[in-house]
């Protein structure tokens, strides 16, 4: 029997914007302003979709857990607070680059991140193997998609704009057609197609064809 699975769909959302970012790092010629700007622009999203991330499995599905099984999230929120630490001096070095550092400078900017993003794949990888296996155990599948629903309502739509974005290039076709298919009953007409829109821009037109014809 197929359990729900709360971590499947963020986790890879996040694995596609950190290995988008890390791609990225490794070419950009810093000296160029454009190519600048657009590293740090990948960099702000990933940072932002990583910060909701933490947040929302602190006080939504992590609480949870806690409220019926005390202890089992620990670990957990234990690497949160160390991981958050490394992203908040990431962002800042980000944030800080003119265009005028040296390539040893950008050279250890990569490794420091490339360091972060190999902690980050492990902790949500016991998230996925342990946490989640936690969370089976203790909710029944109504419970487990009554939190989702939860999470979903408190996403501003910019927000959500931003995990469809990463979220559905990064899923199989059936993942996400059944996930479209839901966010057009629910939402307007033009958020409906500024999320196609989004996705697009990160999608082969041969994917985006065909996710589009399962949909109508």
């Amino acid at each position: 029997m197929n359990r729900i699975k709360s971590f499947a769909t963020p986790h890879k959302a996040l694995r596609n914007v950190l290995g988008k970012f890390s791609l990225e790092l490794g070419y950009v010629n810093f000296s160029d302003p454009e190519q600048l700007q657009a590293l740090k622009a990948r960099g702000n999203e990933m940072f932002r979709l990583l910060d909701d991330h933490v947040h929302t499995e602190n006080e939504y599905t992590l609480k949870h857990l806690e409220e019926r099984s005390k202890g089992s999230s620990d670990h957990d929120k234990e690497d949160h607070v160390r991981l958050e630490k490394t992203q908040t001096s990431l962002q800042h070095q980000l944030e800080g680059f003119t265009g005028k550092e040296t390539a040893d400078q950008t050279h250890d900017f990569y490794l420091a991140f490339s360091l972060f993003q190999s902690e980050y794949l492990e902790h949500i990888h016991e998230e996925e193997s342990v946490t989640e296996l936690l969370l089976q155990k203790h909710f029944a599948d109504d419970e487990l998609i009554q939190h989702r629903m939860a999470i979903m309502k408190k996403l501003e739509f910019p927000l959500l704009l931003l995990w469809m974005k990463y979220v559905i290039p990064a899923q199989s076709e059936a993942e996400s057609s059944g996930m479209l298919s839901g966010l057009q009953k629910v939402l307007e007409k033009d958020r409906f197609t500024a999320v196609l829109n989004v996705i697009q821009l990160e999608m082969s037109a041969e994917r985006v064809k065909k996710l589009l014809g399962s949909i109508q």
